[in-house]
C-alpha cells in the first residue's frame, strides 16, 4: 500500500521542472514544494504518533479501514490545516523536497515491515481519534494521494511545456502471458499464478486481497464480490462477470477484458495500466479520481458511468456510449473520444481541454456546454 502511494507521488511530480515546482498558482495556493513539504511533516507526525502508541487489543475493521481512506483522500473534505504542518520553506528545491518524501516514506515501510502486527498498536489521531496502526498507514497513504492530486491540480495551472508533451508517448502494452498453462478449475488461496481459469463460480467473494498474474480466466464469475486490494498484472478475462464487485484498492497492469459484464464496479483508488476492455458493459461503474495510463475501450458501455476527476490522459474511447457518464474534473489531455457517443457526456466547460473530437463532435459538445453557435 504505502509503495503504491508512493509511486502515485512520483507520478504527480514527474516531469515538473526545477522552477515549475517553486511556483504558486494562486496567492493562498502552495506550490508542489510547498505540497511536499507538508505531506512529508504529516507523515513524520504520523508516524510518530504511533510509533510511541501503545499496545491494543488487535482488531480489524475493513469498512472503518476503508472510510478513512475515502475521507481523507477527498479533496471534497476540507480541514484546516493546524500551523505546525504549513509549508515553512523547508526545502528550497524539488529535488530537495522529493529526496526527504523518499526518505520519509523509507522510514515509513521499514517500521511498518519490522513493526508486523499493525493492528496490536495503538495511537491518537487529533481529527480521527484513536486509531490503530493499520489504520494510520490507511491515513497516511490517503494523504499523500489527496496532495498527489493537488499537485495534478498545481501543474494544470502552470503554461503548459511543450516539450514535456512531444516527449511522453502513449501506447498499450499487451499483457505478457506465458504460451502454455496448468490447467485449473477451482481454487482456495487468493494468489493465482500463471493459471488457465475456466468456467469458476465464485460470487459474493470476501478477502482482504485478490492477487492474479500470468493467467486467463474465461467465464469466471465474481460479481457482488468485495475485496480490499486487487492487484493483476499480465492477466486476460474473457466472458467474465464483474458486475458489483467492490474493491479498496484495484490496481491493474497489463490486463485485458474481453465480453465481460462490470456493471457498477467501483474502487476507492483505482490505477489502472495498459489495460484493454473490449465489448464490455460498464454501465454504472464507481471510478471517481482514478488513474487511467495507457488504456483503451473498444465497444464498452460506459452509460451513468462516474468518472469525476479520473486521470484519462491519452487513453482511447473506441465506438463507446458516454450516455450520462459524468467526466466532470477529469483530465482528458490526448484522450481519443472519436467514434464515441456524446451527445449527453456530462462535463464541464473546461474539462475537455486537450480531449481529441472529431468536428461533428466538437458541435454537440458545444451545445451540450451551452455554448450558442452562430
Amino acid at each position: 500500500m504505502l509503495e503504491d502511494g508512493r509511486q502515485d507521488f512520483r507520478e504527480a511530480v514527474d516531469g515538473i521542472s526545477a522552477e515549475e515546482g517553486l511556483v504558486k498558482a494562486g496567492p493562498r495556493r502552495w506550490s508542489v514544494v510547498e505540497c511536499i513539504e507538508h505531506v512529508v511533516a504529516v507523515e513524520e507526525r504520523c508516524r510518530g504518533w504511533i510509533s510511541n502508541g501503545s499496545e491494543v487489543k488487535p482488531r480489524r475493521d475493513s469498512r472503518r479501514e476503508m472510510r478513512l481512506f475515502t475521507t481523507i483522500r477527498s479533496r471534497l473534505t476540507k480541514v484546516e490545516t493546524p500551523e505546525v504542518l504549513r509549508p515553512s520553506g523547508r526545502f528550497r528545491t524539488l529535488a530537495a523536497a522529493m529526496a526527504a518524501f523518499e526518505s520519509s516514506r523509507d522510514r515509513t515501510v521499514e517500521w511498518a515491515r519490522e513493526r508486523g502486527d499493525l493492528y496490536s498498536i495503538g495511537g491518537t489521531h487529533p481529527y480521527f481519534g484513536k486509531v490503530n496502526g493499520a489504520e494510520m498507514i490507511q491515513l497516511i497513504d490517503g494523504h499523500t494521494r489527496r496532495h498527489a492530486d493537488q499537485i495534478r491540480e498545481v501543474r494544470e495551472a502552470i503554461p503548459e511545456n511543450s516539450e514535456r508533451s512531444q516527449r511522453h508517448e502513449w501506447k498499450r502494452e499487451a499483457p505478457g502471458l506465458p504460451a502454455e498453462f496448468e490447467i485449473a478449475t477451482d481454487f482456495e488461496s487468493l494468489s493465482l499464478q500463471e493459471l488457465h481459469l475456466t468456467d469458476i463460480q465464485k460470487p459474493n467473494l470476501r478477502g482482504a486481497a485478490l492477487t492474479i498474474e500470468g493467467c486467463l480466466l474465461e467465464r469466471v464469475q465474481l460479481a457482488g464480490g468485495e475485496l480490499g486490494s486487487m492487484v493483476w498484472r499480465d492477466v486476460r478475462l474473457t466472458g467474465c462477470d464483474l458486475a458489483n464487485l467492490r474493491a479498496h484498492r484495484m490496481t491493474l497492469v497489463r490486463v485485458e477484458l474481453i465480453d465481460c459484464r462490470m456493471t457498477g464496479f467501483s474502487a476507492n483508488a483505482l490505477n489502472w495500466q495498459h489495460v484493454l476492455i473490449r465489448n464490455g458493459d460498464v454501465r454504472y461503474a464507481q471510478c471517481q479520481g482514478g488513474k487511467f495510463r495507457n488504456c483503451e475501450f473498444d465497444d464498452c458501455g460506459w452509460q451513468e458511468a462516474d468518472l469525476q476527476r479520473a486521470d484519462l490522459s491519452g487513453c482511447i474511447f473506441r465506438s463507446c456510449n458516454l450516455d450520462a457518464a459524468d467526466f466532470r474534473g477529469a483530465k482528458l489531455e490526448n484522450t481519443d473520444l472519436r467514434q464515441s457517443k456524446v451527445e449527453s457526456l456530462v462535463v464541464g466547460a473546461g474539462d475537455l481541454r486537450g480531449a481529441i473530437v472529431d468536428p461533428a463532435q466538437a458541435m454537440v459538445l458545444a451545445r451540450v456546454m451551452g455554448l450558442q453557435i452562430r
